[in-house]
């Protein structure tokens, strides 16, 4: 009988839980939804106001997927961090501390990500594609650039820097139970699964296979990198370290 009371006293806490994380899913909605344009402003291209829409529902649903996006994201958020304090009493001191610290860190990186990577990222993307498209002097061509399409090209961008942060963590998880000859051995079974991350996270073309899984690429060769100058830092250390002298006192006279 007891077990059935905890039981139910669990399933209870859960479900308050869940309802916390899709209350706030659709609370942050309703505000995205109210303030969208204003919202969609923010991802423009500086002094760029003009695009293209070519479908009577174009502009509603662009609306909508944006909305969609930003609530779903934030609501993930809520919901993993209501997990975790489900989750605390149950844990070891350092098993809690240790997720405790990859959320603060999570948190951290992607205030900083969203806040100066991403806007750096789309404003270098849409300057390089942009200028290539107006330059094009083969045929009179004029480049009208629709905003569905652009939201989509921010939406793929957007999947690159979200999955960074869990492919950091499984690096670094991978790297403490591994040597570096392992991981430079393996080399090209680690590019052959980040095009296979790619192929499942975007849709089925080559442009988009690539434009994740070379970001990948160069993330496991970046942390190859900073492992061996570290590697190779530990080394120079303990060789420079100086050897510690022994003094004879005279403690260790009356003790002999």
């Amino acid at each position: 009988m007891n077990r059935l009371k905890i039981s139910i006293y669990y399933l209870q806490e859960l479900n308050y839980r869940l309802t916390y994380a899709i209350f706030g899913t659709f609370f942050f909605f309703s505000i995205a939804y109210t303030y969208k344009q204003g919202l969609i402003f923010i991802f423009l291209p500086k002094g760029l106001s003009y695009f293209v829409s070519t479908s009577l529902t174009e502009i509603f649903f662009t609306y909508l997927q944006l909305c969609t996006v930003f609530s779903f994201s934030f609501g993930f958020s809520i919901a993993l961090t209501q997990l975790y304090l489900f989750l605390r009493p149950g844990l070891y001191e350092f098993e809690a501390k240790i997720i405790f610290n990859i959320i603060i860190t999570a948190i951290i990186f992607y205030i900083f990500l969203y806040v100066f990577l991403f806007p750096l990222i789309a404003k270098i993307l849409w300057e390089l594609f942009s200028t290539y498209s107006q330059s094009f002097t083969a045929i009179d061509l004029t480049f009208e650039p629709k905003l569905h399409e652009y939201l989509v090209h921010l939406q793929q961008l957007n999947k690159i820097l979200i999955f960074s942060f869990p492919c950091l963590v499984i690096v670094n998880i991978i790297q403490t139970h591994t040597n570096i000859q392992t991981w430079i051995k393996y080399r090209s079974i680690a590019y052959i699964t980040a095009f296979f991350i790619a192929a499942f996270i975007t849709p089925p073309d080559i442009l988009s296979q690539t434009l994740i899984g070379l970001p990948l690429i160069l993330l496991y060769e970046i942390q190859l990198k900073f492992w061996a100058i570290s590697e190779e830092y530990k080394k120079q250390l303990l060789i420079r370290q100086p050897i510690k002298s022994y003094k004879y006192t005279n403690r260790d006279k009356k003790q002999s």
